[in-house]
């Protein structure tokens, strides 16, 4: 009979053991899934914005010093390119002819022998309106031989421009010569010019010498 009860029992003693371990093995996976996801959520967080990212292997702080590299770079390249196209104009600029301070003294030269001329021999003042109005005609004649010598038409001779710095009108034709950088660097033509100021200011003082009241 003893032995029968204790059969009895095992049965019932193995049964709730089963069902322990069937009740524990739920709990255990359901522990189980918790600490691998707990594992893949705090493994790396960085890992998920590479991957965010698009997947390129860099840091997000390497790229964000890598962007402002490149934009440092494209300022200064927009600096330096800007410099050279500064400095290109400045050397294809005009230079001021090398006899352009002489050139203006010219000018000089003859305002102060005409008050010279005023003081010592009572001269006129009808000269100096022949000399304003020649050197505007001889400015726009200039103008017009540079305007025709870039559109290729038909150009005015150098000995009408030098016969019209003759009679007057050199001081127009320093201006024009200085201004428009016309007539400014032809050696030979530059020889005859000055010969023609110097006879015109020779003629003019002894033309204002001669007319003095005696």
């Amino acid at each position: 009979m003893k032995s029968d009860a204790a059969a009895a029992r095992k049965p019932g003693a193995k049964g709730k053991a089963g069902a322990g371990d069937a009740g524990a093995a739920p709990a255990r996976a359901a522990s189980a899934g918790r600490g691998r996801a707990s594992g893949a959520s705090g493994a790396n967080p960085g890992q998920r914005t590479l991957d965010l990212s698009g997947g390129k292997g860099r840091d997000p702080a390497v790229a964000a010093r890598g962007g402002g590299s490149r934009a440092g770079t494209g300022r200064g390249g927009g600096k330096s390119g800007g410099g050279a196209k500064a400095a290109s104009g400045a050397a294809n600029a005009p230079a001021v002819g090398a006899g352009g301070a002489a050139s203006y003294l010219a000018i000089g030269a003859l305002a102060l022998l005409y008050l010279v001329s005023i003081l010592l021999w009572k001269l006129p003042a009808w000269p100096a309106a022949v000399y304003g109005l020649a050197s505007l005609v001889c400015f726009i004649v200039y103008a017009i031989d540079k305007s025709a010598a870039r559109a290729g038409r038909w150009r005015t001779p150098e000995s009408t421009l030098l016969m019209l710095g003759l009679f007057c009108g050199w001081p127009g034709a320093i201006l024009a010569q200085q201004w428009l950088r016309h007539k400014s660097s032809k050696t030979s033509f530059r020889l005859m010019f000055w010969a023609t100021v110097a006879v015109n200011m020779a003629a003019f003082g002894w033309l204002a010498r001669l007319q003095a009241p005696a």
